[in-house]
């Protein structure tokens, strides 16, 4: 039985579970959105725990609602060693009273085998996270290690078929209740929180000895032409329509830490990034969020890489190859009204919330950056059209962080306005270094004016005022002078007639 309300002293609604078992799974009904509430458990004639101000909950907010979101991710974290409990006192101390809205587990949940007794001891024990269940919602997929007891990659089964611990412990939103669509599986789910699509993929759903069971395509001798995780991820995000889209999963597709995924044995690694990156870069997917290596990672924004790490080609791969960090002019940017595909993905690597393994190259060419001299754990928050990403190390400092902003580029009327004059309006090369050249074509005699602004909004420089310009092609070149040396981010503001329309350019150096 649980009772619950919103006043500690108070719970004055229930709910009960009849059936005599160790895994009670009971529904609450009733419950206003975005409201605090508490409970305590126990059975029709005891408190077991509870209620207390550990013992509470907030429900999500209704849909359509946009406010902050925080995101607490943590990956190959069940050792039950003191890193792990490092990691997690740094984020309580990092977080303070700011409401965890989200906590995914990235995989590698219970060390070695993903036993129910593993899960006890290195996950819902008290020493661990026993305290923190009682109040911060998880969002879970499961790792190789979570899969050794539920099939193994030697004996793989049909994945309609996978029960076993980590099944029997999770409850996740298979029926679309969150938002999302259906996918009918606690294998792989989605869900919306705020202005926020996040979506969990199952990478143990490989079968290396089995064409009809190899949901991923690892199998190297398989011809892979899809499977039902790969058509519902496609119907999934075809259906999204909110402007952010975290991915989470286990078996990473990039990395030059404690698993090399270039390296012909990582078929799970390498499945993923040949048959789900693509589906990411299609539907113009934000954030990827793995764990399995033991160490953190963190690309550019980038696009189109499939294959090993010597095939990656900035020339057309790197969308932006600058820092992302907002404070010295960096940010990523992307366009709300860009097509899907448009812009690029990151790719971020969070390992070490338990585990840790050094001395790794950290050299993949998509990285910006690596770090695995400490265990931690990644924060995001989301506001509005803004996101912002940090690793937090198990000695509660800040390693690496970058931003990430979405620009409407048809902010209003006047900017549709502007397509009855302007035909074409870009910039090549674009990221560029040192000097790039815009292009627009007028479909008749206009005023134009062009324009530089940085992220905030501050106008830099007037870079084209003329009056009565003939209709037709015109070009012009942004040097170095123009942009004051500086690197980033900037907006390009194109006025013509009564509308205007915005491009983003990036300086690299």
């Amino acid at each position: 039985k649980v009772n619950y309300g919103t006043e500690p002293g108070s719970l004055t609604q229930s709910a009960t579970d009849n059936i005599q078992t160790t895994e009670h799974r009971v529904q609450l009904t009733g419950l206003s959105p975005f409201t605090k509430y508490y409970y305590s458990v126990g059975s029709t004639s005891q408190t077991l725990s509870g209620p207390d101000s550990l013992h509470q909950f907030t429900t999500s907010p209704a849909p359509g609602t946009v406010q902050p979101v925080r995101i607490w991710a943590t990956g190959d974290f069940g050792k039950g060693n003191t890193r792990q409990q490092k990691v997690r006192d740094a984020f309580l101390h990092y977080t303070r009273n700011t409401h965890t809205d989200v906590w995914i587990w990235l995989g590698d949940n219970a060390y070695d085998n993903g036993t129910d007794q593993q899960y006890q001891d290195k996950v819902f024990d008290y020493s661990y996270y026993g305290d923190i269940m009682k109040f911060m919602p998880f969002m879970p997929c499961p790792g190789n290690h979570d899969y050794e007891v539920i099939s193994p990659p030697q004996n793989s089964k049909d994945p309609t078929t996978h029960t076993g611990p980590y099944y029997d412990i999770i409850e996740v939103p298979k029926y679309g209740e969150m938002g999302g669509v259906a996918s009918g599986y606690e294998l792989y789910y989605s869900f919306d929180y705020s202005n926020v699509h996040f979506i969990s993929l199952n990478s143990e759903l490989g079968a290396l000895t089995s064409s009809s069971n190899d949901w991923t395509g690892a199998n190297p001798l398989g011809n892979f032409s899809g499977s039902p995780m790969t058509q519902w991820l496609e119907q999934d995000l075809q259906a999204n329509t909110k402007p952010w889209v975290i991915v989470f999963f286990h078996q990473l597709p990039y990395s030059k830490g404690s698993h090399d995924s270039d390296v012909f044995f990582e078929r799970y690694m390498i499945a993923m990034r040949e048959n789900f990156v693509p589906i990411f870069d299609r539907y113009d997917v934000d954030l990827v969020v793995c764990g399995h290596s033991h160490v953190y990672e963190r690309s550019f924004m980038i696009k189109g890489h499939y294959g090993n790490s010597s095939t990656f080609d900035p020339g057309t791969m790197l969308v932006d190859g600058s820092s992302g960090i907002d404070s010295l002019g960096e940010a990523y940017v992307k366009d709300l009204n860009q097509p899907n595909g448009g812009d690029g993905t990151v790719y971020v690597v969070c390992g070490s919330s338990g585990s840790l393994d050094s001395g790794a190259p950290l050299n993949h060419p998509v990285m910006y950056t690596g770090y695995d001299e400490k265990g931690g754990s990644v924060i995001i928050d989301i506001s509005g059209n803004r996101l912002d990403a940090r690793f937090l190390s198990e000695d509660s400092i800040i390693r690496d962080h970058f931003t990430m902003m979405k620009i409407d580029s048809i902010a209003d009327t006047t900017s549709v306005r502007a397509l009855e004059i302007i035909s074409e309006f870009k910039v090549h090369p674009n990221p560029f270094s040192g000097n790039t050249t815009v292009s627009y074509t007028l479909k008749k005699n206009s005023d134009v004016t062009l324009e530089i602004f940085d992220l905030s909004g501050k106008k830099i420089k007037m870079l084209r005022d003329t009056q009565n310009e003939r209709a037709g092609e015109h070009s012009f070149v942004i040097s170095e002078s123009e942009l004051n040396s500086a690197k980033g981010v900037f907006l390009l503001k194109l006025h013509a007639g009564a509308g205007n329309t915005l491009q983003r350019i990036i300086r690299l150096n």
